[in-house]
């Protein structure tokens, strides 16, 4: 087995990251989650729905998702991400388009589910299953860039949305984030995602592939085999204790600070800068936990997560709370990317979609049950103080049980993905 003396100069995995940065950044956990706080006003007014009602649509959509998201894993190990990505792009574009047209909280609540069901695809799952394909030395910078997506769509979607409203109406915010998928996410996706590096005569990490080698079986575990292993249910309990403390906040920081009496654009300034701390937060960690043991790394940033939310819990005036908002958004990087990279330690690349999105799911559960949580408890005391304060031992409680995994060690590394 030799390889080609000549190797290519720029390697192609590192376009496949910025289209996966993008993808993610229009998904539906952006898109859907991080629009919220910015439509719920207007929504209140032309419908009188609480803000209960309106959370509860985005409550609906990720629980939606995480029915359905072990069927997306499933579908992606057997049928390939690109297959799965293409169809649901358009059908989520779809359903921010018919929300313009919706009369009833029914109907609204329909489009929203349709997102975590018909649109499940453009969730996280396919870009990660892809980067695992195309990146072994340096998986976790490749995720944690692409990953940040999630912080990107955070940072751009409320000034996008407060532009589109403010301009046209919230029929018109919703239209114009269906454009976004239709005219910007699909193309990329459809020109330049490519699943593997063999597609094109590439070898993982860069290179050519070797002459006359056949393509591995990928290594790893069942999922079956994973969920016999004791570090499979303390990830998933580590993230689903943050997901819901974190992703909780995100649909109400930006009315909770209106309520404190900060001006709405300054609300959404801050609520960007969130968006932005968790874009660097999670460049940060990427490069730090291909260096580092990610154990160590999760608990240095887990930290942060409770002492910001410890912060906002104590009404902090609104300079603070731009620390607050760094704090609590690079928390939020450390949060589904460091996710995936430690289940693709722990338990390879064979099922990789299938394990990944088992977690998710349970993740997803709680980004559903979050932002629930506080409009209850805000319409239930007129204050978003009791959830603030359940939220800081809920991540005390997360960084003690990262504790308790075990070193993945280098056993993991080098495990191969089939290039089929």
């Amino acid at each position: 087995m030799t390889q080609s003396a000549v190797s290519p100069r720029f390697y192609y995995g590192w376009i496949i990251v910025p289209v996966c940065l993008f993808g993610i950044s229009s998904g539906p956990a952006a898109f859907g989650l991080a629009s919220m706080g910015l439509f719920s006003e207007p929504l209140a007014q032309a419908f009188g729905w609480s803000r209960t009602q309106i959370s509860g649509a985005v409550s609906a959509m990720m629980l939606a998702t995480a029915l359905t998201m072990p069927l997306v894993g499933r579908l992606v190990d057997r049928w390939g991400a690109r297959r799965v990505l293409l169809p649901s792009i358009v059908l989520l574009a779809a359903c921010f388009a018919v929300l313009p047209f919706v009369t009833s909280y029914a109907q609204f609540m329909a489009a929203y589910i349709g997102m975590g069901t018909i649109a499940v695809g453009t969730n996280s799952v396919p870009y990660m299953r892809i980067l695992a394909a195309w990146f072994d030395r340096r998986r976790g910078l490749a995720i944690g860039i692409a990953g940040s997506g999630t912080g990107l769509g955070f940072a751009y979607v409320p000034l996008l949305s407060e532009a589109l409203i403010s301009r046209f109406g919230w029929q018109g915010g919703y239209f114009g984030l269906a454009a976004v998928l239709l005219l910007v996410t699909l193309p990329l996706v459809f020109f330049l995602l490519h699943e593997t590096p063999a597609q094109l005569g590439l070898a993982i990490d860069g290179g050519l592939a070797e002459t006359g080698e056949e393509a591995g079986e990928a290594q790893g575990m069942t999922p079956h085999e994973a969920m016999g292993r004791r570090d499979f249910w303390v990830l998933a309990t580590i993230f689903v204790g943050l997901a819901f403390v974190l992703y909780g906040l995100i649909p109400h920081l930006v009315p909770m600070l209106v309520d404190r009496g900060i001006a709405s654009g300054t609300a959404a300034l801050i609520a960007s800068i969130f968006g932005l701390s968790a874009f660097g937060g999670r460049l940060l960690i990427g490069f730090l936990i291909d260096k580092y043991d990610a154990r160590r790394i999760a608990f240095a940033f887990f930290s942060l997560s409770a002492f910001g939310l410890l912060v906002l819990a104590m009404s902090a005036p609104a300079p603070l709370l731009v620390l607050v908002a760094i704090l609590l958004g690079g928390s939020l990087g450390a949060e589904v990317d460091m996710l995936a990279y430690l289940c693709s330690r722990y338990f390879g690349l064979r099922s990789f979609a299938q394990i990944f999105s088992l977690l998710f799911s349970a993740v997803m559960v709680a980004m559903g049950l979050g932002p629930l949580a506080f409009g209850m408890v805000f319409d239930a005391t007129g204050s978003y103080g009791a959830i603030l304060a359940l939220g800081v031992p809920i991540c005390v409680a997360a960084i003690a049980l990262v504790l308790l995994l075990k070193p993945y060690g280098e056993r993991s590394r080098g495990a191969q993905i089939s290039q089929s």
